[in-house]
């Protein structure tokens, strides 16, 4: 489910949280609800404990990176002391409680990491008021500074990512929410599997509809009765006309989303105008922005060459693996649909044997199962073409994908973007989607693959390549970079 939201906080009073007429069955059921626990209390305090640590490793690190320079740049040595340290560690907090990162509701992790990168640009600057204050600081200082600013990026997208799924798990991330309106079990049960955007829900005001599930939320009543509820959750969430009929402004809530379903739309590009007395939406192309593809390619270029300059005699070292498995070719080449649904040739290291097309028809022809298994996920999770040992091994981990470094140099894939798929894959997408994915180049790594993977089957991955083109960023793209660590490593949904 694909939805553009408005963030408006709204700080109300908190008097008069429940009316007479409130249902007993409502009352009760909040009242049961687990209140604010310790880990809710040192939420706070534990992500300035791990903005004051990061900000410190990156001040010592760079400082040793810098301590390894050759004597003729003239380097003065070691300066590193505990006043940079914690200069650091204060410009570090200083950026994130200016731009709102203490509060954990509300914003997805890739707003989060541009947020976070925003804050570690601006850590210099803030570090030297405090020094400049305190004493004179010295010339050293500054790229000291200006180098841990860029470790900051990655320390802090990594102890946020370890922070925020321990928070989760005590219930301790973001805020408790109401959702009220049309679809608001739909809606609600979609924040509860993705928790990580930090609006909790608790309830939901709607209608019931026959046969309809609440999605593990408890009833509170009818949408009319939300404004009663303000005491037992920081967020309203509200969906459909209902948004319309409801006074936003007298909601006793700390904030409040008015959420809308218009598929089709960017749920990340959108920014508020005021026309006249009412809000509207603006929203732009990115991803057809002249200037925005020229940042993309740069991007790409910039991690793809070292990249591949780094893994070089990793690839030369798996070639000959394979090759002694199997002997034949070590790489494998294969037509893929590219950018303007042009045809491209793909470059990976092989893990099937030479015969793996006859070897496949043969198999779908003599298993039902099997068959049914291709036609929706279009991969099997037992493939008999597969070589034995190294095969699996280079698919589980995405090994055979490093060849494509040379596609992405080339131009003729993009770092990040949809995955290069055949011609026989792409034909059992809608014509529709065909046009949409046609329309950027696809990728090496994707939304897919850090989230899915090759568990995820046809209507999956239309969703999630959609998703990743209408609401394209370069933010969005580093977050998938960064993303991709983890989950090739833990080798997740791969086969």
């Amino acid at each position: 489910m694909v939805m553009s939201d408005i963030f408006t906080s709204l700080p109300r009073s908190r008097t008069g949280l429940f009316e007479a007429d409130a249902p007993l069955a409502a009352l009760a059921t909040l009242q049961d609800h687990p209140a604010r626990g310790a880990w809710h209390v040192m939420r706070m305090p534990v992500l300035l404990l791990a903005d004051v640590l990061a900000a410190g490793l990156a001040v010592v690190v760079a400082s040793a990176c810098l301590e390894l320079l050759p004597e003729w740049l003239n380097w003065p040595g070691k300066v590193l002391d505990m006043p940079l340290i914690l200069a650091a560690s204060s410009g570090l907090i200083a950026g994130h409680a200016w731009l709102g990162l203490y509060d954990t509701a509300g914003r997805g992790p890739v707003e989060r990491l541009r947020l976070r990168a925003l804050a570690a640009v601006a850590m210099p600057c803030l570090a030297l008021v405090p020094i400049t204050v305190a004493a004179q600081p010295t010339p050293a200082a500054v790229p000291v500074l200006l180098l841990a600013a860029g470790l900051l990026v990655l320390l802090g997208f990594v102890a946020e990512e370890l922070l925020r799924w321990l928070l989760i798990g005590r219930e301790a991330w973001g805020d408790r929410a109401v959702v009220a309106g049309e679809g608001a079990e739909q809606l609600a049960s979609f924040l509860l599997a993705h928790p990580e955007l930090g609006v909790r829900p608790v309830g939901v005001l709607a209608e019931p509809k026959p046969g309809g599930e609440s999605g593990g939320v408890p009833r509170l009543g009818s949408a009319g009765r939300l404004a009663q509820f303000g005491g037992s959750a920081e967020i309203a969430v509200i969906t459909g006309p209902e948004a319309a009929a409801l006074d936003i402004a007298q909601l006793p809530f700390r904030r409040v989303i008015i959420m809308h379903n218009m598929q089709g739309l960017p749920a990340s590009a959108g920014a508020v105008r005021q026309l006249g007395d009412a809000p509207g939406l603006e929203f732009s192309s990115r991803s057809r922005r002249a200037g925005a593809l020229r940042l993309k390619r740069t991007f790409d270029l910039c991690v793809a060459v070292p990249a591949l300059l780094f893994m070089l005699p990793l690839i030369l070292l798996l070639a000959l693996a394979v090759w002694l498995s199997s002997r034949g070719p070590a790489f494998y080449t294969q037509r893929r649909v590219g950018h303007h649904g042009r045809p491209i040739t793909i470059l990976k290291l092989r893990t099937m044997y030479c015969d793996a097309e006859a070897r496949l028809q043969d198999l779908l022809q003599r298993d039902t199962a099997v068959r049914e298994e291709w036609e929706r996920h279009v991969k099997l999770s037992r493939d008999p073409r597969v070589l034995p040992g190294i095969g699996p091994f280079l698919r589980r981990t995405s090994l055979d994908e490093l060849p494509q470094l040379w596609n992405v140099i080339r131009g003729d894939i993009s770092l990040v973007g949809p995955r290069p798929f055949p011609n026989y894959h792409v034909e059992r997408f809608g014509e529709d989607f065909q046009v949409l994915r046609a329309s950027v180049k696809p990728g090496l790594t994707g939304l897919w693959q850090i989230s899915a993977r090759s568990d995820a089957d046809l209507r999956q991955q239309q969703e999630i390549d959609s998703f990743y083109i209408r609401n394209w960023s370069l933010w969005l793209d580093l977050y998938i970079v960064l993303g991709t660590i983890p989950a090739v490593l833990g080798a997740r949904g791969a086969h």
